[in-house]
């Protein structure tokens, strides 16, 4: 066990490269100062967690990270993305206390009043996401480590009766402090990829603010749609059409008052 995870700590922190051989039975035999028996078992766990692939002839290989996918545009259903690409989310909460928020949290929540819940997502073994999250304590008060866990924070916030519709996000790439990189197993100053933003009701009220670091193994999937041009907008457009429909307009009454075809009266400037 004892080798296992130290092997486990070394692969997690990111020191060695996927793809890349782990020294051979007999080189962890004489590092570790055990027997190959031993130095197998320990491989062998390391295998059951997914984080080392053996094969005859290449000895034992660092397997690549899992990729964790999200959606940029949608608010919540972490876990649901997550299955649909064949993985289990797994969460855990280190923290539910009382705690003032930061001024753009105040401001969101329109509350000085606030909770931090503290948590930390996993694909796997691999810790993928560290999170911190800020409520309102007057709109949730009841908020708990007990109630939270195994539970999602929407689907809580819809049991009290406030329907989460989403807000404002962004993605920034960031360095990890020596909090957050002891969290997710990196080395401090490592390149990370920061979401930020609120989620509001129906109301507009605001329900969280959050920040969420995650690991360079995070894809982010946007849906992009081309603009009808530069400086094109939907309200140019709205006027657009409006033009067009009043002009129809005109040349069917003035091809009704002159009993000519609206086609030809449109394309005769005489």
């Amino acid at each position: 066990m004892q080798v296992r995870d130290l092997l486990h700590a070394e692969i997690t922190s990111g020191s060695a490269r996927p793809g890349s051989a782990l020294p051979t039975e007999e080189e962890l035999q004489q590092r570790f100062g055990v027997s190959r028996s031993v130095v197998r078992q320990a491989l062998g766990a390391l295998v059951e967690l997914g984080l080392v692939q053996r094969s005859r002839g290449r000895g034992s290989i660092i397997a690549a990270a899992p990729v964790l996918r999200r959606r940029v545009q949608r608010a919540g259903g972490l876990n649901e993305e997550a299955l649909s690409h064949g993985q289990q989310l797994v969460t855990r909460v280190l923290s539910v206390e009382r705690s003032p928020a930061p001024e753009s949290a105040r401001a969101a929540l329109g509350s000085g009043r606030t909770t931090r819940i503290e948590r930390l997502r996993y694909l796997g073994d691999l810790p993928v996401a560290y999170m911190t999250t800020w409520v309102s304590s007057d709109t949730f008060p009841h908020f708990t480590a007990q109630l939270l866990d195994g539970n999602s924070l929407l689907e809580l916030m819809r049991a009290h009766g406030y329907v989460p519709v989403g807000g404002p996000r962004q993605v920034q790439a960031v360095a990890a402090d020596d909090l957050v990189a002891g969290h997710l197993h990196v080395a401090t100053g490592d390149p990370l990829l920061l979401l930020e933003g609120v989620t509001r009701d129906e109301s507009g009220r605001g329900l969280e603010w959050f920040r969420v670091w995650h690991r360079q193994n995070t894809v982010f999937d946007v849906d992009a749609s081309v603009t009808g041009g530069p400086g094109a907008s939907a309200t140019d457009l709205h006027t657009a059409r409006s033009l067009v429909a009043e002009l129809q307009g005109t040349l069917s009454e003035l091809s009704r008052e002159l009993g000519t075809d609206p086609d030809r009266t449109a394309g005769n400037p005489a």
